[in-house]
């Protein structure tokens, strides 16, 4: 397989990764969390090829948890 045939096969791919490390990167800013609990899912999107997807089946509900008890909290 040639270069250009790979590219035309990975580009999709790469593409909706982008997408969602964007989605990643919008939603972690939106919590109203210490800074301290949101990097370490920042580092994983970049880190890992399915980084986004992890931070969506798990990341996301462990920090809408830790967001409502610092809301409890106030």
């Amino acid at each position: 397989m040639d270069t250009r045939t790979l590219l035309l096969v990975l580009s999709p791919l790469i593409v909706i990764n982008v997408i969602l490390m964007i989605a990643v990167i919008v939603s972690i800013a939106r919590k109203t969390i210490p800074w301290g609990q949101k990097w370490p899912w920042l580092l994983l999107i970049f880190v890992s090829t399915f980084g986004p997807i992890i931070y969506f089946v798990v990341g996301s509900r462990i920090l809408d948890e830790k967001s409502a008890e610092g809301n409890d909290n106030q």
